[in-house]
């Protein structure tokens, strides 16, 4: 990998899949999901960042993914959505990471990929409100996340001694509802598997 760029984002990540209040495969990809296959996303809020000369400002993504029971297996289909709001420049290496083409954490994630959708651009929009977000791609998903309370009323749960590839060391548990439709992802969720963390992701 010594012909890619060094680069770094900063941002925030959550996520969404068909599994109960904790999906186990976060735990470990080779501990069985609940259903018969996983479906879900990871949506994507880059905040900062840089890929060699190039500036990344902020912008939104999305990653679709359908995986078997046990996701160590690999065989996932998955499908980047990018921001037509984003230049070119910056779609193009937001997707180069998210592929794990630049390296780092996705590249690891991307071993697991057995067939890669083509990458489509559209116009997202996200909304942040804390302890709840949402994030629409006309005609693709409408998801919202929030936060579940801790027993300490008031305060979100979170997740703290688990490794995450892509997440990082906090992570704050949630439920999620989400609704997909593309030609090749057709599923939704009501009040399942959730959670959401300040990433931070560096490469090659």
């Amino acid at each position: 990998m010594s012909d890619i760029d060094p680069w770094w984002v900063n941002g925030t990540l959550f996520e969404n899949c068909n599994c109960q209040l904790l999906c186990p495969a976060h735990i470990s990809f080779r501990q069985d999901c609940q259903d018969e296959r996983c479906v879900g996303f990871w949506g994507i809020r880059l905040d900062k960042g840089r890929y060699g000369r190039l500036v990344l400002g902020p912008q939104t993504a999305a990653v679709l993914y359908e995986s078997p029971r046990r996701m160590h297996s690999a065989g996932w289909r998955v499908q980047i959505f990018l921001d037509a709001g984003a230049g070119a420049e910056q779609r193009a290496a937001l997707e180069r990471i998210l592929g794990g083409e630049a390296g780092g954490p996705w590249a690891i994630l991307a071993k697991f990929f057995t067939d890669r959708l083509p990458t489509e651009v559209r116009p997202i929009r996200y909304a942040d409100a804390g302890r709840e977000k949402k994030l629409t791609i006309d005609g693709v998903l409408d998801s919202t996340i929030r936060s579940v309370d801790s027993r300490r009323t008031g305060e979100p749960a979170t997740l703290g001694n688990l490794f995450n590839v892509i997440h990082s060391a906090l992570q704050y548990l949630a439920r999620g509802s989400s609704r997909v439709s593309t030609p090749a992802f057709a599923w939704q969720t009501t009040e399942k598997h959730s959670l959401y963390s300040a990433f931070s992701w560096a490469g090659p």
